[in-house]
């Protein structure tokens, strides 16, 4: 049971890296392309859609540390 509390903290810690590095590359693309107005447009509390797709991205990252967790208070340790 520990290893797969090991895979599953190591595959949310990847994720969310590898998704952050996805939506800073994406802004800086933005930018690149549109400049300043356009991340203003892109990062503003009302574009919904920006938000439900970032909310998708990190996702299974959230998801595999809580799991994690799960099956760490399951085993009898603390979660951290």
């Amino acid at each position: 049971m520990k290893v797969w509390i090991i895979l599953l903290k190591g595959f949310a810690y990847i994720w969310f890296t590898v998704a952050t590095l996805l939506v800073l590359a994406g802004i800086v693309g933005t930018w690149m392309k549109g400049g300043f107005s356009a991340v203003q447009d892109l990062l503003s509390p009302f574009n919904i859609a920006n938000f439900v797709v970032t909310a998708i991205t990190f996702a299974p990252g959230y998801g595999a540390f809580v799991w994690a967790e799960k099956l760490k208070e399951k085993e009898g340790g603390k979660p951290s």
